[in-house]
C-alpha cells in the first residue's frame, strides 16, 4: 500500500516522534523509539526505511517475526499509525547512505548505523491531530479518577514515573491485533494511580484504543522534548468510562548508552 502524501511528509520530519512495534517470541508486543524512520530516497511510496542503531531487542524480534506496527507524532500533535512487513537489512546502497547522511546520524555522539532496515507498508490509518487545549482537560479528568480496585504493578523509579506522567511527553502504546500485527496507538495524558498503574483514556486522536480487547499484553514507550526515553511492559486493563490502565510489570531504559537494559526487575 502507498502512503498518503501527508503521511510521507510526516515521516520526513526530523523532530517527529517515531515508534516501531515488533513481536517477541512469546507473541507479545514490544515498542521502541526509532528516530530514523523515514521515506526512502528512491521515491517509493509503499516503503519506510530506518537505521539499525541502538536497537538490539527490536532487531532480535524482527529476525523471528516480520510483522510490525509504526506510529509518528509531530510537534503539532499531528499523527498517523500503520502496519507493515519488515523486508530485511541492507548493509550498503542508497538506503544506508540516506540514513548515514541524515542530520540525526551525521552528528550523533555514537557510532553510525550498521545497516538500513526496510519496511513495506501494509495498511495506513487516517491522519489525526490532537488538540493542545484538550490535553490539560483530559489530564484533569484522569486525576479525578479512582483506582477502582484495579491491581497494582511494580514500583517504577521516580524519574521514569515523572516522564510517563509528564504532560508534554509523547507516549506510544503497543498491543497485538487479531491479524497478528502489532498496533501502535499514540497516547498523550497519563497518570499513575497507586503503584505501577498507568491510566489513560481513548480520545478523538486515538479512537482505536476503544476497540482493544482487554486484558492483553501491552508495552508503552515515551519520548520527551529533551530526548529522554523509557519503556514499560505489562498488562492492559479496561478501567471503565473509556479509560484504560497499563499494569506495569517491567521497566526498561531506552536511552544510549544502555538502550534495552531492564531496570525493574533488575536483569
Amino acid at each position: 500500500m502507498e502512503l498518503s502524501p501527508e503521511a510521507r511528509e510526516l515521516f520526513s520530519e526530523e523532530m517527529a516522534a517515531k515508534f516501531l512495534a515488533t513481536v517477541d517470541p512469546e507473541g507479545r508486543p514490544n515498542v521502541a523509539l526509532i528516530v530514523t524512520l523515514q521515506p526512502p530516497p528512491d521515491g517509493r511510496r509503499d516503503r519506510l526505511i530506518f537505521g539499525e542503531f541502538l536497537m538490539w531487542r527490536s532487531k532480535e524480534y524482527l529476525a523471528g517475526n516480520p510483522h510490525v506496527g509504526v506510529a509518528c507524532v509531530n510537534t503539532k500533535l499531528k499523527m498517523v499509525s500503520l502496519t507493515g512487513d519488515f523486508r530485511g537489512f541492507e548493509r550498503a546502497g542508497p538506503y544506508k547512505e540516506a540514513i548515514d547522511s541524515s542530520p540525526l546520524m551525521r552528528y550523533n555522539a555514537y557510532s553510525g548505523v550498521r545497516s538500513a532496515g526496510v519496511i513495506d507498508v501494509r495498511e495506513q490509518g487516517p491522519l489525526r491531530r490532537a488538540s493542545f487545549l484538550s490535553i490539560p482537560l483530559d489530564l484533569a479528568r484522569l486525576k479525578l479518577r479512582g483506582r477502582d480496585g484495579l491491581p497494582q504493578g511494580v514500583r517504577m523509579p521516580r524519574l521514569v514515573k515523572e516522564k510517563f506522567t509528564m504532560l508534554t511527553s509523547i507516549k506510544a502504546l503497543a498491543v497485538m491485533g487479531e491479524d497478528g500485527y502489532p498496533r501502535v496507538i499514540p497516547v498523550l495524558p497519563v497518570v499513575e494511580k497507586g503503584t505501577g498503574l498507568l491510566i489513560f483514556r481513548a480520545a478523538g486522536y486515538n479512537p482505536e484504543l476503544s476497540e482493544v480487547r482487554t486484558p492483553c499484553p501491552a508495552a508503552m514507550a515515551l519520548v520527551t522534548m529533551d530526548a529522554k526515553s523509557y519503556k514499560v511492559k505489562g498488562e492492559l486493563l479496561d478501567a471503565g468510562r473509556e479509560c484504560f490502565a497499563l499494569r506495569v510489570e517491567e521497566v526498561y531504559n531506552a536511552m544510549p548508552p544502555r538502550v534495552g537494559e531492564r531496570i525493574v526487575p533488575p536483569e
